[in-house]
């Protein structure tokens, strides 16, 4: 399968975070107007967004738990975000990762699965609000 991220290599390109995902459909989000004015900078700064199976996964749980069945519903039937779908490798170097972790800096596995998606595609760009995975970007 083809990266969605392949075509227009001139254009830049940024991973989108479950975390805005969901202060971007939560109106009631604190982060909601800011997280709005990110992404319209990004599409006007001409970035090309994409995201992969394990957010999309993760942003649907937690729009269902933080505003409900149906406005979750109706995010995953309007999403257009491309999908990156990880593979076996991404998912062994996720867990190598996640493995070499000490106990005192835990990551979950669509964190580090994203990481590793990012690296592999060479993707330095993150749309995100969730300070744990900026800072495991840093």
């Amino acid at each position: 399968m083809a990266s969605p991220i392949s075509a227009r290599a001139e254009s830049p390109v940024a991973f989108v975070d479950s975390s805005a995902i969901v202060t971007l459909v939560d109106a009631d989000d604190a982060s909601h107007t800011a997280a709005v004015e990110a992404y319209q900078s990004l599409v006007d700064d001409g970035y090309r967004l994409f995201t992969t199976n394990h957010v999309l996964d993760e942003a649907f749980a937690l729009l269902t738990v933080g505003v409900g069945t149906a406005v979750a519903r109706q995010w995953l039937r309007d999403n257009r975000l491309p999908i990156y779908f990880v593979d076996e490798t991404d998912l062994a170097a996720a867990t190598k990762l996640i493995a070499a972790r000490d106990g005192n800096s835990p990551i979950t596995l669509t964190d580090a699965l994203s990481m590793v998606v990012m690296e592999r595609l060479s993707v330095a760009d993150a749309f995100a609000v969730d300070p744990a995975f900026l800072a495991e970007l840093s």
